[in-house]
């Protein structure tokens, strides 16, 4: 609407005040204009032909485009343009520990039988837990079901066996009469089930904890029957990645559902900022833990199962790494494809140069109107004589084009020169 404006003035102003004030503009060469109508006419199809918005409009997708191509080359997903723009701004990143900071791949360490004695105490534990496991896909289940197979321990049948996402498992024994309630899970959940009765020595279980260790109380009709120590092992890229992330000035922090001092444990050795940290938390808590950290800007959150989707969802920037579960990689924004956690500082970084490149491109496209612009209208044509004629006015129109594309690609050159 501007520039049809702006085409308007330019023609009444030559028809009509213009061409008679300079009568020497009115040339009789070729291809020159020789009344008052045909130079404004002239003058109004230059501003309209230089004020295409080509430049304009490719500023951004040619931008995204690109950025997005050369991220998927790379095995980094976004989903859109309004990803990478979330991205190029994130001002921390939040992790979950299991199978992010973690190769998600735990096994069990040990078994530490509670008040319950006799023979075979240490299976009869495991296999009270693998039954109610089995149909998880949670880490934790995994490594479970992978020791009472080790063992070679039967299952005992179990029903109306329910998920309590972020806290455990519960049903009951079906060979029982009657059935007999049975659960495993965080020990803090399993209190407010009311479960009691000591649990292994005070010793043991602070030995474990401070190997960063993750306990899993195991509870039958009510009575604690004894904790399994569960390990997982740091991913070998996860100190250089989260160092690369700190390099871009990022803030780094861990959000989980495990023990205090395994959270704990890893987060030192990782050095993580003890204010990001934070252990014990059920899904819809680190909801709560996103929303006040979003105060100091966007926020990241990265983590691979399914009690990470909500967390996923409610953050500004959902990163899933490739080999977390499909519902974590249909929440994010970003997936990381492959098992290696180092390719989220290059997201983050094609994102940034991405949106620089979009800035160039709107700066070129708008520079290229401002000067454009005025020329086309004759603003330097009595002092100089210096006229646009449509023609010239079309090539300068393809060539801002051209110009705007060709810094788009120069990301690609980028990429090769940060490799």
């Amino acid at each position: 609407v501007v520039v049809l404006l702006l085409a308007l003035l330019t023609f009444l102003f030559w028809w009509l005040w213009g061409a008679g004030h300079w009568p020497w503009l009115l040339a009789s060469g070729p291809g020159e204009a020789t009344t008052a109508a045909g130079l404004a006419l002239q003058l109004a199809i230059a501003v309209l032909v230089v004020a295409c918005p080509c430049a304009l409009g490719l500023a951004t997708p040619t931008a995204i485009t690109v950025g997005t191509g050369q991220a998927a080359r790379a095995g980094l997903l976004f989903r859109g343009g309004d990803a990478i723009e979330t991205a190029s701004r994130v001002a921390t990143v939040l992790f979950d520990k299991t199978g992010t900071l973690t190769l998600g791949l735990p096994s069990v360490t040990r078994v530490l039988p509670a008040r319950w004695r006799g023979p075979g105490r240490e299976d009869r534990i495991l296999a009270v837990a693998a039954a109610l496991e089995k149909d998880s896909r949670h880490p934790l289940s995994h490594a479970l079901l992978q020791e009472a197979q080790r063992r070679a321990i039967a299952l005992p049948p179990v029903e109306d066996v329910r998920h309590e996402v972020g806290d455990g498992m519960e049903g009951h024994q079906a060979a029982t009469d009657p059935p007999l309630p049975v659960r495993v899970g965080r020990l803090a959940w399993l209190g407010q089930r009311g479960v009691s009765g000591p649990a292994a020595s005070e010793d043991a279980v602070l030995t474990l904890e401070k190997s960063g260790a993750s306990l899993l109380g195991v509870a039958e009709a009510g009575s604690l029957l004894g904790l399994v120590a569960v390990e997982d092992q740091l991913r070998d890229d996860a100190p250089a990645t989260l160092e690369a992330l700190r390099r871009q000035g990022l803030r780094l922090g861990l959000l989980s559902g495990d023990h205090r001092s395994s959270v704990s444990s890893l987060a030192v050795r990782l050095g993580l900022d003890g204010e990001l940290v934070a252990w014990d938390l059920r899904p819809e808590q680190k909801l709560g833990r996103i929303d006040a950290v979003r105060l100091s800007g966007p926020v990241a959150m990265v983590g691979d199962g399914i009690n990470d989707a909500p967390a996923l969802a409610a953050s500004d920037l959902g990163v899933a790494v490739g080999s977390g579960t499909s519902i974590a990689q249909e929440t994010a924004d970003l997936v990381v494809m492959g098992d290696r956690l180092e390719g989220l500082a290059d997201a983050l970084q094609i994102a940034r140069r991405t949106m620089r490149k979009v800035r160039q491109n709107l700066l070129l496209a708008f520079g290229y109107n401002l000067i454009t612009l005025p020329i086309a209208a004759g603003l330097l044509l009595p002092g100089l004589g210096l006229r646009l004629h449509p023609p010239l006015a079309a090539l300068m129109m393809a060539a801002s084009s051209i110009t705007v594309v060709a810094n788009a690609l120069l990301l690609q050159d980028g990429a090769k020169t940060a490799e």
